[in-house]
């Protein structure tokens, strides 16, 4: 009878030891995929900080040079008309 006992007793055991074991990789797995969402949200911030910052002076450069060229283009008009 004694037997009998014990082995249940390591049955359910092993069977609550590899449950705990189980539930704790998956919450580690779930931790991974939160910390790399988190990671990918930070990139991609960065990435349009980025972008912006490397766009702003170039849409400016082209603004003043589309300026630029107008008013060349007038000069050359009225250089013509002359």
């Amino acid at each position: 009878m004694h037997k009998k006992n014990f082995h249940r007793f390591l049955v359910i055991a092993a069977l609550t030891f590899l449950l705990v074991v189980i539930s704790g990789c998956l919450k580690k797995n779930e931790q991974q995929a939160e910390e790399k969402d988190r990671i990918e949200r930070m990139t991609d911030k960065a990435a349009g900080t980025a972008v912006k910052k490397i766009r702003t002076p170039i849409a400016k450069a082209r603004a003043i040079q589309s300026l630029g060229n107008e008013r060349q283009e007038e000069i050359d008009k009225a250089m013509q008309k002359q």
